[in-house]
């Protein structure tokens, strides 16, 4: 089924004011990534937002490992808002981060988020 036949104009619309706040509050305001101010992209099944660069890094990770949506551009499912929600760049950070060592250099960005 279509993901845009799903959701009505107002719904669509609420699940855009729940992202937009989200975004503003402090833990989302920076890329999960590289850390750039501003994000508007999310990788909605790693529950992060990111910013367009590391985006595209994500989307050529694959499906299978990040699925990446547009916080404004794209039509969100009510569970693809709950989960991020519930995740964020905080919690997920901490649990994909855990294991690599303190102060790991997230540059090149690409190396990075393979990395993780």
């Amino acid at each position: 089924m279509n993901e845009k036949a799903s959701v009505s104009k107002e719904l669509n619309a609420k699940h855009a004011k729940v992202l937009e706040g989200l975004l503003k509050l402090p833990e989302n305001r920076e890329c999960a990534d590289c850390r750039s101010k501003g994000p508007r992209w999310a990788s909605i099944n790693l529950g992060i937002f990111i910013c367009m660069q590391c985006s595209g890094i994500h989307r050529s990770l694959g499906v299978h490992i990040s699925k990446v949506r547009s916080t404004t551009l794209d039509t969100w499912l009510p569970e693809q808002v709950s989960f991020m929600q519930m995740v964020g760049n905080v919690k997920s950070n901490d649990y994909w981060e855990a294991e690599l060592p303190p102060h790991f250099d997230r540059n090149p960005t690409e190396k990075f988020i393979q990395s993780k």
